[in-house]
C-alpha cells in the first residue's frame, strides 16, 4: 500500500538533512532559511519547518514535504523520489506495489526513452570507425582526440541520409521516437537533428546516455554546435558534460568550463574533475548538482569578453548555493582546450593553483573599470562595489573583510562605509518588503468568490490535520459537510479514514495525498502560521465553520436554484442560511 510505504519513508528522514544537500540552511528561530532554489532572489524566502516536516517559499509559492523537494530538485516522478529517499533511509521496499498508474506509465517512457538513446549511441559509435565516415575520424585527429579518449566519451558520429529513424522503428513506438527529440519532421520525412556531426554523448550522474551534443566537422552549416532539446530524461539546466567520470575523481573540487572539447581535452591531460556546461548559462540546478559531490569549484571559462561576464554570472550563482569559488585566468588562448595544447599539464595546474577567490576577483574587474583619483568615478565605483560586492555576501565575516577593502581601496573611513551600506540595504529591503506585501494584498483581493470558499476549506483541513491526532474533540468537531469543494471535500474523505485506521497522519503525509500546486502551496503557507493551543485552534474551525464563506456558497447556490424556478431548494437554502446567521448571532 503506498500510503504505508510514505509513511515509513517519512519517518526515517528528516527534511533539514535532505534540503541540506542541495541548499545551505540557516537557522532562523524554531526554523531554517535559504534562498529559494525554485526561483532568483537576492532576500531568502524559502523556509524549512522541522516540527512539520515541510518547506514552503513565501516568494514563488512552492511548498511541500521531503518527497516534493526531490522530485523539483532531481525531476523525478513521485515514486522515483520515494525510492531516493527510501535509499537515504536504508529502507527496502517494493516499489513496483507503491507506484501508482500515473508514475508507472511516465517510468515506463523514461526507459524506453533511455534504452533508445542507447541505441542510437552505439549506432553513431560504429558510423565513426566506417571507412564512409573517414572525415569524420580525420576531424577527431585534427582536434588532437586519442582513440581511447574518443571512447571513454563515447564519441560518434551520424552521417547523412542515414536510416536511423526507420532501424529504431522496428523497435519504438512513433510517439516515444518524437519524444526523443533526436529527430526534425520535414516534407513528411523525419531526419536526425545531427546529421553530418560529430556526435558527444551526454551522461546522467548514473552513466545512462539522456541526450547528445553534436557539432559540425566543416564550415559548411551552422549553428557550429547543437543539443538534443529538454525531454523527459533531459535538461540542459540540470545537466553538466563529464560530470559522470568527474564525481569520482580524488580532488577536493570541480573545473568549470564551457565546452565539449575543453572538457575532453583536459581529461586526456590527466585533469579528471572537469565538467562543462552544456550551451548555457551555468544555473542554480547546475550548483546543486555539483554540491552533492565537492564544496568547492573553480571556474576557468573563456577569456574573451562574454567569458568574463559569463563568470561574473555564474560565480555568483555557485557563491550564493554556498560553494567555495575560485576564478582562473588563462592568457594567450581564447579558451581551456586551447591553452592545455599550447602550454601543457603544468602550466594549467599553475594557473589552477594561483586561481583567486571569486569577491577578489570580482574587485579587480571592477576596480580596473574606474579611476580612483578622480571624485566622480570614486562615487561611481562605490555604488558598483555596493551592488556587485557587499550585496551578494551574505556571511558577516566576509563582508566586513571586504568593507575593510574598499576602505583601503577608495581612502574612505570603515565606519561611514558601514553606516552608507546599511542605509542602502535597508532601503532595498523595504521595496523588497513593499512589493512583496503589494503582491500578497493583490493576490487576496483578485481572488474570486470560489476561490475565497476554496481557500477556507484549506485552511480548515490543514487546522484539522495537525490536531485530528492529538485532540479526539477535534477530530469529531469536523466532517465532510463542513466543506464546499468538491476536491478538499474527498481530500478529507481520505484522511479521515485514515486516521480511523490507526494511522498516525503527520502534516508531512497529509501534502503526500495533494497533486494540485495551488493546494500545496496554500497548505505549506497556511502551517506555517500554526496553533500552540487546542482552544486557539477549535476557536479557528468554529470561525471557518461558520463564516461568511458558506454562507456565499449558499447564496450562490439559492440564486442558480431561483433561475431554475426550483422553489424547493431555495426554501431549503434559506433556511441553512438562517441557521449559519443565527449560529452567528449566538442564538
Amino acid at each position: 500500500m503506498l500510503e504505508r510505504v510514505v509513511e515509513q519513508v517519512l519517518s526515517k528522514i528528516d527534511i533539514v538533512d535532505v534540503v541540506s544537500m542541495y541548499v545551505p540552511l540557516k537557522k532562523v528561530g524554531v526554523n531554517f532559511r535559504a534562498l529559494c532554489p525554485f526561483h532568483q532572489e537576492r532576500t531568502p524566502s524559502f523556509y524549512v519547518s522541522p516540527a512539520k516536516q515541510i518547506f514552503h517559499c513565501f516568494g514563488c509559492g512552492v511548498g511541500g514535504n521531503a518527497i516534493h523537494f526531490v522530485m523539483r530538485m532531481e525531476n523525478l516522478t513521485f515514486t522515483e523520489a520515494l525510492k531516493v529517499l527510501a535509499e537515504k533511509a536504508k529502507i527496502d521496499v517494493d516499489f513496483t506495489q507503491a507506484q501508482s498508474s500515473r508514475d508507472k506509465a511516465l517510468a515506463k517512457q523514461k526507459e524506453e526513452l533511455i534504452s533508445l538513446h542507447h541505441d542510437c549511441l552505439e549506432y553513431f559509435q560504429r558510423q565513426l570507425y566506417l571507412r564512409e565516415n573517414i572525415d569524420a575520424a580525420r576531424y577527431v585527429l585534427k582536434r588532437g582526440i586519442k582513440k581511447e579518449t574518443a571512447k571513454q566519451f563515447g564519441l560518434g558520429y551520424c552521417p547523412y541520409n542515414n536510416n536511423l529513424y526507420e532501424m529504431l522503428s522496428r523497435k519504438y513506438s512513433k510517439e516515444i521516437i518524437d519524444k526523443s527529440g533526436i529527430f526534425i519532421e520535414r516534407n513528411g520525412k523525419n531526419y536526425c537533428r545531427f546529421e553530418g556531426r560529430l556526435i558527444f554523448p551526454i551522461f546522467d550522474t548514473m552513466g545512462r546516455v539522456i541526450g547528445f551534443g553534436g557539432r559540425i566537422i566543416d564550415d559548411s552549416q551552422t549553428p557550429k554546435y547543437m543539443n538534443s532539446p529538454d525531454t523527459l530524461i533531459f535538461s540542459k539546466s540540470k545537466i553538466l558534460y563529464g560530470l559522470n567520470i568527474a564525481k569520482s575523481s580524488k580532488e577536493k573540487d570541480f573545473v568549470i568550463v564551457e565546452g565539449y572539447m575543453d572538457v575532453i581535452s583536459l581529461h586526456q591531460e590527466g585533469i579528471d574533475n572537469v565538467v562543462g556546461v552544456l550551451g548555457t548559462a551555468l544555473t542554480q540546478d547546475h550548483s546543486f548538482l555539483l554540491r552533492r559531490y565537492k564544496n568547492e569549484v573553480v571556474l576557468c571559462l573563456d577569456s574573451d569578453q562574454a567569458g568574463k561576464n559569463a563568470t561574473f554570472r555564474t560565480a555568483d550563482i555557485l557563491y550564493q548555493s554556498g560553494l567555495m569559488v575560485k576564478v582562473m585566468e588563462l592568457e594567450n588562448a581564447k579558451d581551456p582546450d586551447e591553452f592545455i595544447k599550447k602550454f601543457g599539464k603544468d602550466a594549467f595546474l599553475l594557473k589552477k593553483q594561483n586561481a583567486m577567490f571569486v569577491i577578489d576577483f570580482k574587485v579587480k574587474q571592477i576596480s580596473s573599470n574606474y579611476d580612483l583619483s578622480k571624485s566622480d568615478q570614486k562615487f561611481k565605483f562605490i555604488k558598483e562595489y555596493f551592488e556587485k560586492i557587499l550585496m551578494p555576501i551574505t556571511n558577516e565575516v566576509e563582508r566586513q573583510e571586504y568593507v575593510r577593502k574598499l576602505s583601503q581601496l577608495a581612502q574612505i573611513d570603515e565606519e561611514v562605509i558601514l553606516k552608507e551600506f546599511t542605509k542602502s540595504e535597508n532601503i532595498k529591503l523595504k521595496r523588497l518588503e513593499s512589493i512583496q506585501h503589494f503582491r500578497e494584498v493583490q493576490q487576496k483581493s483578485n481572488l474570486s468568490e470560489e476561490e475565497r470558499i476554496k481557500k477556507n476549506d484549506i485552511d480548515l483541513l490543514s487546522i484539522y490535520v495537525e490536531w485530528a491526532n492529538k485532540s479526539e474533540s477535534i477530530k469529531n468537531s469536523v466532517t465532510e459537510d463542513d466543506f464546499c469543494t468538491e476536491d478538499i471535500k474527498m481530500l478529507f474523505s481520505s484522511i479521515k479514514n485514515l486516521i480511523n485506521e490507526g494511522m498516525e497522519l503527520t502534516y508531512s503525509m497529509l501534502l503526500t495525498f495533494v497533486n494540485d500546486e495551488k493546494i500545496l502551496s496554500e497548505l505549506t503557507s497556511f502551517s506555517s502560521k500554526g496553533f500552540e493551543t487546542e482552544e486557539a485552534a477549535k476557536k479557528a474551525i468554529d470561525e471557518l465553520k461558520t463564516n461568511n464563506n458558506k454562507m456565499l456558497w449558499l447564496k450562490r447556490e439559492m440564486l442558480e436554484a431561483q433561475k431554475r424556478g426550483d422553489n424547493e431548494k431555495v426554501l431549503r437554502l434559506q433556511t441553512q442560511i438562517r441557521r449559519i446567521k443565527d449560529r452567528k448571532e449566538g442564538i
